[in-house]
């Protein structure tokens, strides 16, 4: 190799363009866990059989995103209120936390699919053209005050009120609550 290919080369390598930020790891417990195919990771892999919620799911990843509290409220934080509970006792909450395409682009996710997983194992699948056209929220809070586990959290899928038929009958099968993970493809 020549001088200047190897001071090329060296050059490119040193070169703002290509320095990687990691993401830093979660100072607090980890709300929601992004794992698949995202572009950064905090956390180790995990197997099936390594116990816990994500045992009992079946949850198994390679590489993988664990966002805590401060992570999460460190994103740019939005505000939808809608008709939210029982069919019978439906009343109206104030829902507050990051956009998900900001919590996925924070993994190195953005322009893929989300699979957010409730705690109970129910999923669906939240393409990123719809992402991207109804902004959904990754909801941390209901009313002024953090989600726990046992109501709707720790963390919540929540789309704005939409005008759109079609889209406003997909809405209610893809607002999944209590999630701890959310799949990436």
């Amino acid at each position: 190799m020549t001088f200047a290919r190897t001071a090329a080369l060296c050059v490119a390598l040193l070169s703002p363009l290509h320095i990687v930020a990691e993401i830093a790891a979660p100072s607090g417990p980890v709300l929601v866990t992004l794992g698949g195919a995202v572009g950064e990771s905090n956390l180790p892999a995990r197997g099936v059989d390594d116990g816990g919620l994500f045992g009992f799911l079946e949850v198994a990843f390679d590489t993988a995103v664990g966002l805590d509290t401060a992570m999460l409220g460190s994103l740019p934080q939005h505000t939808i209120s809608i008709l939210y509970g029982p069919e019978d006792s439906q009343r109206e909450y104030a829902f507050s936390g990051p956009s998900l395409a900001d919590v996925m682009a924070l993994a190195g996710a953005s322009g893929k699919s989300a699979l957010p997983m409730a705690m109970d194992g129910y999923q669906t699948e939240i393409p990123w053209d719809m992402i991207q056209r109804l902004n959904p929220i990754l909801a941390t809070h209901a009313d002024g005050a953090p989600m726990g586990i046992g109501s709707y959290g720790p963390t919540m899928v929540v789309f704005p009120p939409t005008d759109n038929a079609e889209d406003a009958e997909a809405i209610p099968a893809k607002q999944v609550w209590a999630i701890a993970y959310i799949g990436i493809e």
